[in-house]
């Protein structure tokens, strides 16, 4: 594999389409949402404090930036060179020169895709504190599951890195 063979278009394209909904999300909510919205709510669901929108569109855009830049910029760091920070099993084997960029394109779109499922949690949570404020729903739908849903993801993705580097060949 060559140095030029590390894209990851699927990977790259989820995080993309996630990102540009986060931000068609917030955009079309800002023009419809009122002047105050729920910005928490308590275990139950139900919302236990209100507030203007622009400090939660704030935060919103604040938290979506930081995620994307984050994602993006731990991907662009995954590159030939100084990988002393990254921790995998066995990493000489991984990262010796006939096998580091299949590796590090796998840890990319892995990466990537961690982001995608971190966006879409995001998403989802955000759309049904907007549906509270707009009237729509009393409480958040299903947080509950949304919480759970992402956590089962987020243990899958560990286990399928450590599966695919736990062992050799």
């Amino acid at each position: 594999m060559t140095p030029k063979q590390h894209n990851h278009p699927f990977a790259m394209a989820l995080f993309s389409l996630l990102s540009a909904l986060m931000a068609g999300n917030a955009i079309y909510h800002y023009l419809i949402l009122p002047q105050r919205v729920a910005t928490h709510f308590g275990f139950s669901g139900e919302p236990d404090a209100w507030g203007p929108k622009t400090v939660v569109f704030l935060w919103y855009l604040i938290i979506s930036a930081v995620l994307a830049w984050l994602f993006v910029a731990v991907n662009r760091a995954l590159k030939p060179g100084n990988l002393t920070w990254l921790n995998i099993p066995d990493k000489n084997y991984w990262l010796a020169p006939e096998r580091i960029y299949a590796t590090l394109k796998y840890v990319r779109s892995g990466m990537l895709l961690f982001g995608s499922g971190t966006l879409l949690f995001m998403l989802v949570f955000f759309n049904q504190s907007f549906q509270v404020s707009l009237g729509n729903s009393s409480k958040l739908d299903h947080p509950l599951t949304t919480l759970v849903a992402y956590l089962l993801f987020c243990v899958l993705w560990i286990a399928a890195l450590y599966r695919r580097f736990s062992r050799k060949g």
